[in-house]
């Protein structure tokens, strides 16, 4: 049997998130929309992504070029980023029970392989990228479309997503995949809670527990 885990990477896997506060307010006035103010991050942290870009007064029109920069900007941040949590137990654990790892992401396929190959965390065996935010359960679709062809329609749900966002539980259950919101990173413990993922976790080495129970469960 082989099971995958597909990972978001900002939050999730790196703690991006203070220099992706640093550039979008540098990008700010260029782009013409709000800045963050450190008294607003307790409300984002409770919004679905829709809301965040209508509360900072960003167009969806304009979004793919903020992204673009946002990308081109984070590249000089990477040399400085370090894992949100001790996450490197936790994926040596799940290659060596014989999971396929993979990331999933808004952020630039440089960057991710730049931070992953500074934190020695080069685990992973695909990263896709994509541009589009709020897009991630097309491509979500696509690799589960992919697993079931390489390895058998009865194991093609065993796919989990995991991710720190609203915006990744909406797309694991937008693609049919279970989902596995992590409490250490962007929207707080309730935000997540009230999107009902599968499963929410407040340390790495659950993922463990819950992948180890699915696999028994499986088997049988």
């Amino acid at each position: 049997m082989s099971m995958l885990v597909v990972f978001d990477f900002d939050g999730t896997i790196a703690d991006t998130i203070r220099s992706l506060i640093r550039i979008i307010n540098r990008l700010a006035d260029e782009f013409t929309y709000n800045k963050i103010r450190m008294s607003d991050m307790r409300y984002l942290k409770a919004m679905k992504t829709r809301d965040i870009l209508a509360y900072l007064n960003i167009p969806m029109l304009k979004l793919p070029f903020i992204i673009r920069r946002i990308r081109m900007e984070m590249n000089k941040e990477i040399p400085m980023l370090k894992p949100s949590v001790n996450i490197k137990p936790t994926l040596e654990a799940l290659k060596d029970e014989g999971y396929r790892l993979g990331i999933l992401t808004t952020n630039a396929n440089s960057n991710v392989r730049a931070f992953l190959r500074n934190n020695d965390l080069e685990f992973f065996d695909f990263i896709r990228s994509t541009h589009h935010l709020l897009a991630k359960h097309i491509i979500l679709r696509r690799i589960k479309r992919q697993h079931i062809h390489d390895h058998g329609s009865r194991y093609g749900n065993t796919i989990f997503y995991v991710g720190d966002e609203v915006r990744d539980v909406e797309a694991g259950k937008r693609a049919r995949v279970k989902t596995i919101a992590v409490s250490w990173g962007f929207n707080s413990r309730e935000a997540l809670l009230a999107e009902r993922p599968d499963y929410l976790i407040d340390r790495p080495e659950e993922l463990e527990y819950i992948a180890r129970a699915l696999s028994i469960g499986n088997r049988r």
